[in-house]
């Protein structure tokens, strides 16, 4: 069993990857339980603050401040509160688990490891076996509560996102533990796992994170930097790009009858953008996608102009949170990649960009940015590749 400090990081490394995939949403009092078991010791060992006083506590303060602020202004500033108040949950809960991992100490490394290695194993035998046997877990689950009508494969659509990430974090212990090729096992069955789903967002973050892997590997530290700079200066250019490069209008003949839904999505970025241009440097106030002016306009083709959110992180934060939001976001976003850069072994660098390009392509191809099951899976996995990054050696 590890020590007391580290039973809170021994939970999640045991639950999180099984968990994420048979109820994505079960993450949320997940990471809430870790982080209020976190906060019990913190206040047993005098050292309550501590959490709050690192470097990555300023970013997460000016995001949440200026949420905060832009409640005044938001088509609902009810709704709005409660979203700022579960990203600032969500911020200050990362904050306590990565400072926890200060705590860990050398006899926690071995059942750490085997919990990481153990768990995925677990949650990938389960993506699997659900996408070979068609969902039929959660089907049987739909008709139990009485909804079989709503049943849709899609549904695992968030457990391959999760296990995806989760590949990188336990690549990384097992790099570190075995070295060689052993290592591309767990990312071998995430791919495995993908490659049989359904969800074309997670095989196109597949595809791009494993392009950036051996560019990681080699050249690691200017690749991460270079990335860095590149996403800053296309999360601060997003609003121009769907009227332009990524227009409706000069992708619709290349899409098929049976693509409709990316074409879909290329309406609701230019909706998106067109709204971002009323407001461009406030934004329309938090939470306010859902009730932008105009959303529920009918498309030929079916669905609305804008769903419930944009399904692009970038344009969701300019949405709400305007250029100023967009600033803040863009630097804490460069500044994980620059912090990846930094990583002194190869392998390190490369785990780091795969689940950094990984989460990022997810983000602004699948989820709304504010679900709390994104928040909290995003940064559940930050936390426990930081940790991972701890696990060094037998």
């Amino acid at each position: 069993m590890p020590t007391a400090p580290a039973r809170p990081l021994f939970l999640l490394a045991a639950l999180f990857a099984p968990l994420g995939v048979i109820a994505p949403k079960v993450v949320v009092p997940l990471l809430a339980l870790a982080a209020s078991w976190m906060i019990i010791h913190r206040l047993r060992s005098g050292q309550l603050w501590r959490p709050f006083r690192s470097s990555a506590a300023i970013p997460a303060a000016a995001i949440i401040v200026w949420a905060l602020a832009s409640a005044f202004w938001a088509l609902d500033p009810q709704a709005a509160l409660i979203t700022v108040a579960k990203l600032a949950a969500v911020l200050l809960s990362t904050l306590l688990l990565v400072d926890g991992i200060r705590d860990i100490s050398r006899e926690d490394h071995e059942p750490l490891r085997r919990a990481l290695i153990g768990a995925f194993a677990i949650a990938a035998i389960l993506l699997v076996s659900e996408s070979l046997s068609g969902a039929a877990a959660h089907k049987w689950f739909y008709e139990f509560q009485g909804r079989k009508d709503q049943f849709d494969e899609t549904v695992l659509n968030r457990a391959e996102a999760m296990l995806f990430m989760m590949a990188w974090t336990t690549a990384l212990v097992v790099w570190q533990l075995k070295g060689g090729l052993w290592g591309f096992a767990p990312i071998l069955a995430a791919i495995i796992s993908i490659g049989i789903g359904v969800s074309n967002s997670s095989a196109l973050a597949m595809a791009l994170s494993l392009i950036c892997l051996p560019f990681a590997h080699y050249f690691g530290v200017w690749f991460l930097r270079g990335l860095a700079v590149l996403v800053f200066l296309s999360m601060l250019a997003a609003p121009l790009l769907p009227g332009t490069y990524l227009s409706p209008d000069r992708w619709s003949g290349q899409f098929g009858e049976h693509q409709y839904s990316a074409l879909h999505r290329l309406h609701i970025w230019e909706f998106t953008a067109e709204r971002i241009a009323e407001a461009p440097i406030l934004g329309w106030g938090m939470d306010a996608s859902r009730r932008i002016p105009g959303g529920d306009t009918k498309l030929a083709g079916g669905g609305n102009v804008m769903s419930v959110h944009p399904h692009n992180a970038s344009l969701q934060i300019w949405l709400e949170l305007g250029a100023i939001g967009a600033v803040l976001a863009a630097m804490a976003l460069a500044a994980l990649f620059w912090r990846a850069s930094t990583l002194k072994e190869r392998y390190q660098r490369a785990a780091a960009a795969g689940l950094l390009v990984s989460a990022l392509a997810l983000a602004h191809l699948s989820f709304g940015i504010w679900q709390t099951w994104w928040m909290a899976a995003l940064a559940l996995n930050g936390a426990m590749f930081a940790m991972a990054l701890q696990l060094k050696g037998k």
